[in-house]
């Protein structure tokens, strides 16, 4: 299992099949507006490091804080395709939040990847040793940027590493720092009345990302010799499911708790169906 990708592989996205244009649109509108942030704060080069994650992260942000950027857009001309123009979310704390997550991510996982005990490949250690030389000046800026919540989620990232290191085959032991991780990332600046549900909200996803993760990886890490808790101690298709659907009950649980002024229908969407369809995907 490979801890740094672990949070760049699009896991918490939506079931699009159920969704509305108007809500697919919206949805696309904030991740064009997540990588112009990331643009705006810290260049080009950083915009590679985006992935659909950060989308949920700035929606269920501007659900909670409000404002009239919540629902503001404008029409731009996105490079990758010029002929058609698309919807972008206006600029909001939100969604800078989102960009400076994700350069942040990317950037410890970089850094943990060249310490990687299983990345055996010269080509592709080489890379991520050249990836993480380049991504060092505006990974610390982020930090800068984030402050506490960047010393927390390296400790996290730590412990995690280490847990691995030393075979550990308690799956809920191993999932612990992930969903420590995410509680800290969604306990957003400035909600101290939500702080207690966003934390529990965000320790269940973190769980169920590392665990959906690790079934997804168990294949591949069984031919390459590499960590997973899955190998250590083999659990049924079952338990794992049964493990899967209680975080994410608890997720729905929470959710149903949070005051959202915009993006219900999307965020209820991420949480109750593509959360599970994912884990269906992955497991089957």
């Amino acid at each position: 299992m490979v801890l740094y990708y672990l949070y760049m592989f699009g896991y918490i996205a939506p079931l699009k099949a159920e969704m509305k244009v108007r809500e697919f649109e919206v949805y696309n509108a904030y991740y064009c507006a997540i990588c112009h942030a990331v643009k705006r704060r810290y260049g080009e080069l950083p915009r590679l490091l985006l992935s659909y994650d950060a989308v949920f992260i700035a929606m269920l942000y501007a659900a909670l804080s409000g404002g009239e950027e919540a629902m503001s857009f404008s029409k731009f001309r996105c490079f990758n395709n010029p002929a058609k123009k698309r919807d972008e979310a206006a600029p909001s704390k939100a969604i800078e939040y989102a960009a400076d997550i994700m350069v942040l991510l990317g950037w410890y996982g970089l850094k943990d990847g060249k310490e990687d005990r299983d990345q055996g490949d010269p080509c592709k250690r080489a890379l991520t040793v050249w990836g993480e030389a380049a991504a060092r000046r505006f990974g610390r800026k982020a930090a800068e940027r984030l402050g506490d919540k960047a010393s927390t989620v390296r400790q996290c990232l730590e412990e995690q590493n280490r847990l691995e290191t030393t075979n550990e085959e308690s799956l809920d032991r191993v999932a612990d720092p992930t969903g420590r991780l995410m509680a800290e990332l969604l306990d957003f600046p400035g909600m101290p009345d939500l702080s207690k549900e966003l934390r529990e909200l965000g320790y269940h996803m973190g769980r169920y990302i590392y665990i959906v993760d690790a079934a997804d990886d168990l294949d591949k890490d069984r031919r390459s010799g590499a960590y997973n808790p899955l190998i250590l101690k083999t659990e049924t298709k079952e338990n794992l499911k049964t493990a899967l659907v209680l975080d994410l009950a608890h997720a729905g649980r929470i959710l149903k708790e949070l005051p959202l002024k915009y993006h219900k229908e999307i965020i209820d969407n991420i949480i109750y169906l593509g959360l599970r369809a994912k884990a269906d995907e992955v497991l089957e």
